[in-house]
């Protein structure tokens, strides 16, 4: 949000990035210590502070960006799996009523056999 003109404006954080980027050096050593103002300790401590927290923001991100790959790369692989398994499921329930249908197909050629035998000739 800036104000512009004595009205409010809202930028984006890239509009935010394009405006800090055409400060001058002598516009940056100004707001830099306008910046700074309001701080008690030391430069180089806020340095090493903000330093070392945005290391740990940073590692702590990184962490959580392998674990979501590796989450996606688990769920893929079960993904897969359970396809392979369905399908193999679908080839035996195929293959169960394929020789549901000869076994019925051979009792009927006993039965019939049976028959023959029993009459008399």
């Amino acid at each position: 949000m800036r104000y512009v003109n004595g009205t409010v404006s809202w930028t984006t954080q890239q509009q935010e990035r394009r405006m800090e980027a055409t400060f001058s050096s002598v516009d940056r050593a100004q707001a830099q210590e306008q910046a700074t103002e309001g701080y008690k300790s030391r430069p180089g401590a806020l340095i090493w502070f903000f330093r070392k927290s945005r290391d740990r923001w940073k590692n702590k991100y990184q962490d959580l960006k392998v674990s979501v790959m590796q989450l996606k790369n688990r769920v893929a692989d079960l993904t897969k799996s359970r396809e392979q398994w369905r399908l193999k499921a679908e080839r035996a329930q195929d293959q169960v009523v394929v020789l549901q249908a000869e076994n019925d197909s051979l009792r009927a050629q006993v039965a019939t056999l049976a028959a023959e035998k029993k009459r008399p000739r």
